[in-house]
């Protein structure tokens, strides 16, 4: 719980008002908004904590409603027509107003991890690499984020196991984590989120914000300059200085803007830390738009944009909760319309899913209604024996129509008798045997040849170590072109390379398929996810440290391959990943010396396009 609950709690909202849009009860303005903008609320029909924010008709634009990412707190709604009498009446709306809605993920704000030091950089750049890539999900949607910084990372977040996770609309923009053109009145752009990635990584890595300033106009005029180098902080890493030198540029027409551009220099920084970036090629001067145009003007500097310039004179909300029942049952309005329950009292806020709330007979409560739902994942409530005697009653309908109608009205009958027309005998079905099945679709994945004929790949389906598998799989695996008396490496087809090596020990000369080396543990995942729907998930090794486990993105990569969906995200979830082990000098069992490299992504691409066929016969 946040000390600034206790020490000193926010002013309640006790006026009476209505359910915001039927659903939500505004409980108290979050401690971080300026204005009183942004509040905590209670969804009423679950009992849920919800985070609710005003804004203006072209921020409502940019809102990426429906975007999941394992990294990214979702968006519930976004509303466009409100009722003012559902926010206080001292809330000033701007003309056309509406409002967003977000699930509120309770934890630890990467703002306050950062209080007591900062972060390795191979674990900041680990870190902002999933960042971007929740934000990648929001740009891909045509939407912004617009407030990205310390204070809406969740660093430590209560229920998820991957951190770190953005959250949404909780948190304020904050003046050092906005580019210059966004303090001076521009609207939101992605480019924003790029330089507060920047930013982010800069603070993660320093412990110190990137630029200072206690008016606008002071910290615009920091921004004509550059940070203080990374050295001063005692942070060595040339590679990692100038990527942020692109990025926190003040003017935007030189400044690196594209999220690609960032993730690429920092993936490659996981792989070779000490190789600088190539040099940038001149930047076409764009023409100025409008938001640009915009920024400086009245209408620009009177905007108001809600953001934060002095990120210490406000509180964190991050892990904000109502502190106990008294004070919800303060918070709770004391008169709602017959027809509109109220919120649910402060016990439920923390009930699973699934948990029933309080009964209607509950002393000063109305039970919340709910709505009458046919999902078959949801568990219901008596609603059977209605679905029985709605069965009962149209049977019987269709029993009068149909048997009882024809006693009193008989059809006439056919003067002559048809005979059917006969019925083609249907077509032996040929149950072809089991193994035979999996084997031709484990040999599937690979080009034809590349197996000398007689393997059995039981072991694939089988719960021995993975990596062993892995391992067993790709060594039996040949060149084609090896087999007809090609040389070592003519012909090379669809993700197949060979390397002579030893095996076993024993001094025999094999060729391996060893084009794949990493990338051959999710593409293993894959064959034993298409070719063996019984078998259990997989297993690799724990590895400690901030890394992303491998079993995490070789499970999700395997899953989402019998899907219709684009496996790259995940492809470059799992580069990363190891890239990771790698800079931070993780210790693993898995026996590849080198981190992956093009032409091992190469590879696997191809290894992707031919499985993708091989999914779709099978």
């Amino acid at each position: 719980m946040n000390a600034f609950l206790v020490d000193k709690p926010p002013v309640p909202m006790t006026e009476p008002h209505p359910l915001l849009g039927g659903r939500y009860s505004l409980e108290r303005p979050l401690s971080s908004s300026d204005g009183g903008q942004r509040w905590m609320a209670i969804e009423a029909a679950s009992g849920r904590l919800v985070v609710v924010a005003l804004a203006e008709p072209g921020r409502l634009s940019t809102f990426g409603r429906g975007v999941t990412h394992r990294h990214l707190v979702s968006l519930i709604e976004v509303v466009e027509e409100i009722s003012p009498q559902a926010f206080p009446a001292h809330v000033s709306m701007p003309l056309g107003a509406g409002y967003a809605v977000a699930e509120h993920l309770p934890g630890r704000s990467l703002r306050s991890l950062l209080e007591s030091g900062p972060l390795h950089p191979a674990k900041a750049v680990a870190w902002t690499l999933r960042l971007a890539d929740a934000v990648q999900a929001l740009h891909a949607a045509g939407a912004v984020h617009g407030a990205v910084s310390p204070r809406s990372v969740i660093a430590e977040p209560t229920g998820r196991a991957i951190v770190p996770v953005l959250a949404q609309l909780i948190a304020p923009p904050v003046g050092a984590f906005c580019p210059p053109e966004r303090l001076r009145g521009a609207p939101e752009t992605a480019s924003d989120d790029v330089w507060g990635l920047c930013a982010t990584l800069y603070t993660m890595l320093t412990g110190k914000l990137p630029f200072a300033g206690a008016t606008r106009d002071a910290l615009l005029r920091s921004m004509t300059g550059k940070p203080a180098p990374l050295s001063t902080h005692g942070v060595t890493e040339p590679v990692l200085q100038e990527i942020l030198s692109r990025g926190l540029l003040g003017e935007r027409r030189t400044r690196a803007t594209d999220l690609n551009e960032l993730q690429s220099l920092l993936d490659n920084w996981e792989r070779e830390p000490t190789r600088l970036p190539p040099p940038r090629t001149p930047p076409r001067v764009p023409p100025r738009g409008l938001g640009e145009i915009v920024a400086g003007t009245a209408f620009g500097t009177n905007r108001d944009d809600g953001i934060l310039i002095d990120d210490a004179s406000r509180p964190d909300d991050q892990g904000a909760t109502l502190r106990d029942e008294t004070e919800a049952a303060e918070l709770l309005p004391e008169s709602m319309p017959p027809a509109v329950p109220a919120a649910a009292p402060l016990a439920v806020l923390d009930a699973p899913v699934g948990v029933a709330l309080p009964h209607a007979d509950a002393p000063g409560r109305v039970a919340p209604q709910r709505r009458l739902s046919f999902n078959p994942f949801e568990r219901k409530q008596a609603v059977w024996p209605w679905v029985l005697v709605a069965a009962l009653a149209g049977g019987g309908g269709v029993y009068i129509a149909t048997g009882a109608g024809s006693k009193a009205d008989p059809a006439p009958a056919a003067s002559v008798a048809e005979a059917p027309p006969p019925i083609a005998a249907p077509k032996p079905v040929v149950k072809r045997d089991a193994d035979v099945v999996r084997n031709e679709c484990v040999m599937g994945h690979f080009p034809t040849g590349s197996f000398q004929g007689g393997e059995d790949f039981a072991f694939v389906c089988e719960d021995a170590e993975f990596p062993a598998t892995a391992r067993r799989l790709y060594s039996l695996a040949h060149e084609p072109a090896a087999q007809a008396g090609a040389g070592v490496g003519d012909g090379l087809d669809a993700g197949l390379r060979v390397d002579v090596v030893r095996l076993g020990g024993h001094g025999s000369a094999a060729q391996k398929a060893a084009g794949l080396d990493w990338y051959e543990l999710p593409a293993t995942a894959i064959i034993r996810r298409t070719c063996c729907p019984q078998a259990s998930p997989v297993i690799l090794p724990e590895l400690p440290g901030w890394c992303e486990q491998l079993q995490t993105v070789v499970r999700r990569l395997a899953d989402d391959s019998a899907k219709s969906v684009d496996l790259g995200p995940g492809a470059r979830s799992f580069d990363r990943a190891v890239g990771c082990l790698f800079a931070g000098h993780v210790k693993q069992p898995y026996g590849y010396t080198t981190a992956p490299t093009a032409t091992n992504r190469a590879m696997f691409q191809q290894f992707l396009s031919r499985a993708a066929i091989v999914s779709a016969r099978h």
